[in-house]
């Protein structure tokens, strides 16, 4: 059964969403995942050069909790992990 919004929930969604998105780097991640391609950290790297290595892993960490699923783990040596 679908979830029945009401102006109040439908707020409180909304600002869930803008508190996800809040720094200055998150919409250019997403905007640079949202291509369809599969990136590693290292393209992401490359592909937002002003970005430092601390920085990216804070905001993908972010992006990543709760119910949001942009990476994905391989249990390999090196390891191996990809966002989409």
């Amino acid at each position: 059964m679908p979830k029945r919004y009401t102006p109040t929930s439908a707020a409180a969604d909304v600002e869930a969403a803008l508190r996800l998105l809040e720094g200055r780097w998150k919409l250019v991640i997403l905007f640079h995942l949202f291509g369809g391609k599969v990136m590693r950290f290292s393209d992401l790297e490359r592909a937002i050069p002003n970005i430092t290595q601390k920085m990216l892993g804070q905001q993908l960490r972010q992006l990543g909790s709760g119910r949001n699923r942009c990476a994905y783990s391989y249990p390999q040596v090196p390891p191996k992990v990809e966002y989409v």
